[in-house]
């Protein structure tokens, strides 16, 4: 089935505010500090809701299947990672949040899943809010709270990454699932080019900040 929704004006447009989000998301950071304990909250909470929200509309249309409804594709695990660093405390996460956060957001809009409805759905607003959210979150740790990204990073995201992709192999192959591995694909190459980006996104990081990393 072809997604008409890709790279169509709508979906343009789309990209079109997201880059400008992209441009002010720092400034939306400012003066946080103080309200962080908050803001934490809030944003865990914002994801909880909107992974509910979607699958309660899901059931509502009578259109969810186990093989395929599951909030368990990769943005929904950076999610998790996010949840479990900023409410669980886990900052050693940030290893592998920091990379999947960036090209999940950005790759996830730009190769837009299929949604069988029109534009704009509920669906296609959570999918977009979803999106934004791990971004803003990811700018967030870095302007705010300050994580650094520590030696073990590359090998924690590979580690992250041959734990996933294979829970999601596996998944479909031993029961029939149809879960797709990134950006709406369903190929295993995908993954590869998944594992490159996020290890790439690490080389401009140290180069820049060759100081010793920590976690606060």
């Amino acid at each position: 089935m072809v997604n008409t929704f890709l790279f169509s004006r709508d979906h343009l447009t789309v990209l079109f505010f997201f880059a400008l989000f992209l441009y002010f998301s720092p400034k939306l950071t400012k003066n946080l500090l103080p309200y962080s304990y908050i803001v934490e909250k809030v944003i865990c909470i914002l994801m909880i809701l909107e992974i509910v929200f979607e699958q309660a509309f899901i059931l509502s249309v009578n259109n969810y299947s186990t093989l395929s409804s599951l909030p368990i594709d990769i943005c929904r695990f950076a999610e998790y990672i996010c949840i479990a660093i900023l409410f669980f405390k886990q900052y050693q996460l940030f290893n592998v949040y920091f990379s999947w956060s960036l090209v999940c957001s950005i790759g996830d809009l730009i190769f837009f899943k299929y949604v069988p409805y029109d534009f704009p759905n509920f669906l296609h607003l959570v999918y977009i809010f979803s999106n934004v959210l791990l971004l803003y979150a990811n700018v967030y740790m870095v302007q705010v709270r300050k994580f650094k990204l520590n030696k073990h990073a590359i090998l924690d995201n590979l580690l992250a990454c041959g734990i996933y992709f294979s829970f999601i192999f596996l998944l479909n192959k031993l029961i029939g699932a149809n879960y797709v591995y990134t950006f709406s694909s369903y190929n295993l190459l995908s993954i590869l080019v998944f594992l490159g980006l996020t290890t790439l996104i690490y080389i401009p990081y140290y180069i820049f900040n060759r100081d010793e990393s920590s976690f606060n």
